[in-house]
């Protein structure tokens, strides 16, 4: 039988391959879309997607007590790899946008089993270093992806990076279906999705109040990233004409704070300063430089590529003070709870599309980020609320 410590490096390298399999295709999903409807309709199937994905997500708790949270990583993880090859096969859009709404929704719930597991396997002492590891190996993976599927994709062919996504689903498969055991013992929160909602909307002690907090945190970080992945390559390779060999190494420079930070700062919070100061910082940060989006015109990928990564060094750290702060107040057992917090990024697609359509009816493309940027900001009211861990 294996320690928790060696179950937590296989979560991790299971994170490490399914973040991949997601991250890959993750900055050219929209382009591809563009190929089969117009960029105003982009964002609705990412919405038609998230909501099916909160359906999903919202029954994963039921789920896991009739089938046990192995069983559905598993599977979930085979039907994403089938539906990521069919995707790389598909020339209809009337087979294209059907299956990639049904990837899209499959992919938020291997994300959600795999978390589940390894909090079960973790404990609070530890929780800061413990999720600062697997986003660490989650962000390595996003780290490669956009260059090299820039590479791949400079001369059109998208469906080289959507089977190569569904290749990277199989080292995940194979690991989790030998080597992580399930955990049988473990019963599974029984209240649904509405009672937790209605617990955290009511709940008046200091705990229900700090987690209704760091979720709103987490929907406006996920806000953030909806909006950034759906909508910035679309700027910057058809507003401003930048080619895909130079936003795959712009955004690569962007993501490398995700890689950098995770390790020290998890520690950092968990034995000195605890979340509240990390979180407000990076707030500060990636909010301001987000603003600063709207107003940059250059086509010079170095620009974008330090601009962009000045936002992901305040995302990053939001990143892991959300995580750590959330499983800090939270167990494994409270699937509840950890449904509702995955729901925010689901949920964060939905509404994306929707706020900078309405930003495009009055204003032009670049101010999306300029009022991106105010939402992120207001993060500081409800970070300031929150009672720190140290």
């Amino acid at each position: 039988m294996f320690s928790n410590r060696t179950f937590r490096l296989l979560t991790y390298f299971c994170g490490l391959t399914m973040t991949f399999s997601f991250s890959f295709p993750g900055y050219i999903n929209s382009t591809f879309l563009e190929k089969f409807i117009n960029e105003q309709r982009v964002g609705l199937i990412f919405a038609i997607s998230a909501f099916l994905s909160i359906i999903i997500i919202s029954q994963a708790s039921r789920l896991f007590r009739i089938y046990g949270n192995l069983k559905i990583l598993v599977v979930s993880a085979i039907l994403t790899s089938l539906v990521l090859t069919l995707l790389s096969l598909a020339e209809s859009p009337l087979v294209v946008i059907p299956t990639f709404i049904i990837y899209y929704s499959l992919s938020f719930l291997v994300r959600y089993a795999l978390d589940v597991y390894l909090e079960n396997i973790s404990d609070d002492e530890n929780t800061g270093l413990i999720r600062g590891f697997y986003l660490t190996f989650l962000n390595i993976a996003w780290l490669v992806s956009p260059l090299l599927a820039g590479l791949l994709v400079v001369s059109g062919d998208y469906w080289k990076i959507y089977i190569i996504a569904a290749m990277s689903l199989l080292p995940l498969i194979t690991i989790a279906s030998i080597f992580l055991g399930e955990q049988k013992k473990l019963q599974y929160d029984n209240n649904g999705l509405w009672h937790q909602i209605k617990r955290l909307w009511q709940g008046k002690n200091q705990t229900d109040r700090d987690i209704r907090q760091i979720l709103i945190i987490d929907f406006l970080l996920n806000f953030f990233y909806a909006v950034m992945v759906i909508y910035m390559p679309l700027y910057l390779h058809e507003h401003l004409g930048l080619g895909w060999d130079k936003i795959g190494l712009a955004f690569t420079v962007m993501l490398v704070p995700f890689v950098i930070l995770g390790l020290p700062l998890g520690r950092t919070a968990d034995r000195w300063t605890g979340e509240k100061e990390i979180l407000l910082g990076g707030l500060i940060i990636s909010g301001i430089a987000t603003v600063g989006l709207a107003f940059i015109t250059s086509t010079n990928w170095l620009v974008w590529a330090g601009i962009l990564s000045t936002t992901r060094i305040g995302a990053a750290s939001i990143e892991v003070m959300k995580e750590t702060y959330l499983f800090k107040k939270i167990s494994g057992l409270d699937t509840g709870l950890i449904s509702l917090s995955r729901l925010v990024v689901p949920f964060s697609y939905l509404i994306g599309p929707v706020f900078a359509s309405l930003i495009l009816l009055i204003f032009d493309f670049n101010y999306i980020f300029f009022f991106l940027g105010l939402l992120v900001l207001s993060g500081l009211f409800f970070a300031a609320k929150l009672e720190d861990t140290k």
